[in-house]
């Protein structure tokens, strides 16, 4: 009886979306089923001929399976193997893309060439939250000679696009990018040198060595607020410790370890997927989750991930946003050199522009969200140094505020609308005689 009302109620639990009820679910989950599995046991005790036969099993059990997992645990816990990766080849749940890169000595790592991946890809949002949520169609994502996402390798192009994964076109197929929508507008070459995971200085070297000797007459550089400073961070650190530098900056803090080494473990991927295999029942519980009305008045749950909508413009942010403004304008003054017009544009996180548009349950945390002030700073950068500027927050908000879905309401990137989207904006600024005020 008692372990019936434990599930009961931890079912109850993981339908609140309020923040305690999401932090005590899996951990009220794991003690239901560990009181379920002490129960079993003690019912074959109460049942069996020979109750003190029957403990002994029970005991030698536990202790062997526990000594099993440990010996299974241990290569997770030195890095030799990763079970999340054992724990996607059995389920099939396959990530898309997102993982699958190479090293490279200059620039990290890359898209590894003329590849090709087909399939029905998780959201980020569902590997995020451990949701059973995929892709409701069949995305297929190739790359060319050289890494990048575009159908065949080109020598030449009059239009550039750099930036990460929404430039590259997470969470899409290959004929429903930015880049395939703009030159499909413009009837002109247009080449995708968007990559996953890059931040501003690895965009650099992309700028360097992959679009100036396209000879491109227009750039399109996307900034992206949600984690690229971060990714700049993380590539100087790389860096670093490719040249044998091991410092405070370099090595992880021990929390952050820990993660890294709880992601990897067996026990946390098969707690995962039980988790996900019993959601109809106990669901995965999430407190930032938004209703927003569409253009044919359908509610859409918009599940959203902070990113920098809690985190202030500290002076972590503020020095490398001074690295990521010296970036540009050294992109500049080559584009200024060569003829080449250099247009730079700030990517919104999905809150920023669908937040105050969506209606909350009671509890999320969601509307005590604030976007930081990195948005008019940047604006600010560009206009100070005569850099043309490619706003797109308040052309998005405004298509939203009429029912636009340009971004997956399940994912934090653009929506298939959304590229259209940008590719319309970009198309726009084009055709436009003069650039728009800031």
């Amino acid at each position: 009886m008692f372990i019936t009302v434990w599930w009961l109620a931890v079912a109850w639990i993981a339908r609140r979306p309020t923040p305690w009820a999401v932090r005590l679910t899996n951990p009220a989950f794991a003690l239901a089923a560990l009181w379920t599995y002490i129960g079993a046991w003690h019912l074959a005790i109460m049942r069996a001929r020979d109750p003190r036969r029957m403990r002994l099993r029970a005991f030698t059990l536990t202790i062997a399976s526990l000594l099993g997992l440990a010996l299974l645990e241990a290569p997770a816990f030195g890095g030799w193997i990763d079970y999340a990766n054992v724990r996607g080849a059995l389920t099939g749940a396959w990530e898309g893309p997102a993982e699958d890169f190479v090293d490279d000595p200059v620039l990290s790592f890359r898209r590894p060439p003329l590849s090709h991946w087909a399939g029905w890809p998780q959201s980020n949002m569902a590997q995020i939250f451990n949701l059973p949520i995929r892709s409701a169609y069949r995305q297929t994502f190739s790359t060319d000679a050289r890494g990048f996402r575009n159908a065949q390798t080109v020598d030449s192009a009059d239009i550039a696009l750099i930036g990460d994964s929404y430039v590259e076109g997470a969470y899409v197929s290959d004929d429903e990018t930015v880049a395939v929508r703009l030159q499909a507008l413009t009837g002109r070459p247009v080449v995708n040198l968007g990559v996953s995971g890059y931040g501003t200085l690895q965009e650099e070297l992309v700028f360097e060595q992959f679009a100036l000797p396209l000879h491109p007459r227009l750039i399109v550089w996307f900034f992206f607020e949600g984690n690229d400073l971060d990714d700049d961070q993380s590539f100087e650190d790389t860096l670093a410790y490719q040249r044998g530098v091991r410092s405070p900056v370099t090595k992880e803090p021990w929390a952050t370890e820990w993660r890294r080494a709880r992601d990897r473990s067996l026990s946390w991927n098969a707690f995962m997927e039980l988790r996900k295999v019993s959601e109809p029942l106990v669901p995965n519980a999430i407190d930032t989750v938004g209703w927003f009305r569409d253009g044919l008045g359908r509610q859409q749950p918009f599940v959203f991930f902070d990113f920098y909508a809690t985190r202030t413009l500290g002076s972590f942010e503020r020095a490398r946003f001074e690295k990521t403004k010296a970036t540009f304008l050294r992109a500049a003054a080559i584009a200024r050199e060569r003829g080449i017009r250099l247009v730079l544009s700030y990517v919104p996180i999905k809150f920023r522009v669908y937040g105050d548009l969506c209606a909350y349950p009671q509890g999320s945390r969601c509307p005590s969200w604030h976007p930081w002030e990195l948005e008019r700073l940047f604006a600010d950068f560009c206009r100070e140094n005569g850099i043309e500027y490619l706003p797109l927050t308040a052309p998005m908000r405004a298509a939203a505020s009429t029912g636009a879905v340009l971004y997956a309401a399940e994912d934090s990137h653009w929506s298939v609308a959304g590229h259209r989207f940008v590719a319309e904006l970009v198309q726009q600024r084009l055709d436009a005689s003069a650039p728009p005020a800031y």
